[in-house]
């Protein structure tokens, strides 16, 4: 194991830094922290001012520990800043075991080294073992001579519920934040032992974090009928879990968060998408859900369910009552591209078209024209681009957003 630390120019005392059952008396916290975790090296990151601190810790060490001084700047610019992030950072490989004290040095230094503990464990798969923080005004306060050694480890929590939280407000993806979830989730059901009752709590809160990883899955595989109707049972599975949210530790971050993940997908509940008497319901959340893909970037998801929305508005026009059934669907798409081919054909040539089958569709020729330019983008995006002339990106995503206004003024 590695530990990384850091060491300033101040006048050091001793004390007796306690961690847990564990206590060991020295002036430098770095020393304290090698005898409760025994690592292997010790990289210590100090500027040069502070080299005699640095010499005097290393011979407080036993004589088997190696010891890497770093020399950093102050870091009393961004620029030195990143430097001393690049130091750190260079001293871990992928997979290490490390852990970090962040108690002497410059005061910027000890949040440095947690933000930089965080990156390293989520971008190199670090074994991160411990944070540790010597408090010793704390110790003053509380019981003189002795000095309250913390594990910020747990903190680190609250920036990967940052990093979920952003990724839901991007993308609409609540599987990361159903997977921390998850984690508290089985550490109260190991503390719970045989308590029912915490157990019970235990179990809505499952029932949460696997609610929103079915939406998120929904959503994102084009399952939009299960996607609605999973919407509309969230409220129900978040009131549920309120008690355990209260209760448990670490999970504030996601309490906190709910009012916006409920606000963010209710646009798209229905509790019966299928229904024959809630069609229309169903089409009006359908195609909210094409505008929330757009909001969020989601392309393919917004084309690939407009084209179905619009193929599906049709039928509902037409009276058919059952939008999922498969004979249905194919023959009236069989028939809105040939009257849309027709559409266009007339079109060019300078004739009226005459409809046969879609005659008493309402916005006709606007349904017409739409279905072609929507199908255009569908293949142009599903099937990769292989064709001679693909769109750019950007253009696509014009595109899209403009058959969607479109696709607001049909209607319902």
């Amino acid at each position: 194991m590695k530990l990384l630390t850091f060491l300033g120019t101040g006048n050091y005392q001793p004390t007796s830094y306690v961690w847990g059952e564990k206590a060991y008396t020295t002036r430098f916290s770095p020393v304290a922290a090698y005898h409760f975790l025994q690592p292997g090296e010790i990289f210590l990151f100090l500027t040069k001012d502070a080299e005699p601190q640095g010499n005097e810790l290393s011979q407080e060490l036993p004589p088997q520990v190696l010891v890497h001084l770093k020399y950093i700047p102050l870091g009393k610019n961004e620029s030195e800043l990143w430097q001393i992030f690049s130091d750190v950072s260079d001293c871990v490989d992928p997979g290490d075991e490390i852990a970090f004290d962040v108690t002497h040095g410059l005061r910027h230094l000890p949040m440095l080294g947690l933000l930089a503990a965080a990156f390293l464990r989520a971008g190199f798969s670090v074994d991160l073992r411990a944070v540790l923080y010597g408090a010793f005004d704390v110790g003053r306060q509380v019981s003189p001579g002795q000095t309250p050694v913390f594990d910020l480890t747990p903190l680190l929590t609250l920036l990967e519920w940052a990093i979920a939280a952003d990724r839901f407000n991007r993308t609409g993806d609540a599987r990361y934040l159903s997977s921390l979830v998850g984690q508290r989730r089985k550490q109260m059901a190991e503390q719970a032992g045989g308590n029912h009752s915490l157990l019970e709590q235990v179990g809505r809160l499952n029932n949460l974090a696997g609610a929103l990883t079915e939406i998120s899955q929904a959503l994102h595989l084009l399952r939009p009928d299960l996607a609605m109707s999973s919407v509309a049972r969230l409220p129900d599975y978040i009131e549920k879990a309120r008690p355990a949210l209260v209760q448990s530790e670490g999970i504030e971050p996601f309490a906190r968060l709910l009012d916006s993940i409920q606000t963010s997908y209710q646009p798209l509940a229905h509790p019966s998408p299928q229904q024959p008497e809630t069609l229309r319901e169903t089409l009006l959340a359908e195609r909210r859900m094409v505008g929330w893909y757009i909001e969020r970037e989601l392309w393919v998801q917004a084309v690939s369910l407009a084209r179905e929305w619009l193929l599906s508005w049709v039928m509902f026009q037409l009276g058919l009552t059952y939008l999922n059934r498969l004979e249905n669907r194919q023959y009236v798409e069989r028939t809105l591209g040939a009257e849309a081919e027709a559409f266009l054909n007339a079109k060019r040539n300078g004739q009226t078209h005459q409809s046969v089958f879609l005659r008493n569709l309402p916005e006709l020729e606007q349904a017409l024209s739409l279905w072609s330019s929507i199908t255009k983008v569908r293949n142009d995006v599903d099937h990769a681009g292989k064709r001679e002339d693909p769109a750019d990106p950007k253009s696509l995503q014009e595109n899209i957003k403009s058959l969607y206004e479109h696709l607001k003024n049909l209607p319902v």
